[in-house]
């Protein structure tokens, strides 16, 4: 799975389409626990930069960088999303690419 980073704190969501869960991320066998936001309207998956940051993760460029939009239709103060993790996501006994 390809994880794009962004700053969660700056995303606007809405309360009765998103909750948290706690998440298990595998990244190149190194273990990160951590919360999830689930959002029913996201289409992509994000992890915090400071979730990055303090667990010294291994990023990547991305070779299109876009701009996120928040649920409230403006675009994201973290700016255009330049990076990326390559992760696996365990969720309880459930994990995935």
């Amino acid at each position: 799975m390809e994880v794009v980073l962004e700053s969660c704190n700056n995303i606007a969501h809405n309360k009765t389409t998103s909750f948290k869960i706690p998440v298990i991320l595998w990244i190149y066998g190194k273990k990160v626990q951590t919360e999830a936001l689930v959002d029913s309207e996201a289409t992509m998956n994000f992890v915090d930069r400071v979730v990055i940051e303090n667990n010294n993760l291994v990023t990547y460029k991305l070779a299109n960088p876009y701009c996120v939009i928040n649920a409230n239709g403006t675009p994201n103060k973290a700016g255009y999303i330049t990076e990326y993790v390559q992760a696996y996501i365990e969720i309880g006994l459930y994990r995935t690419t």
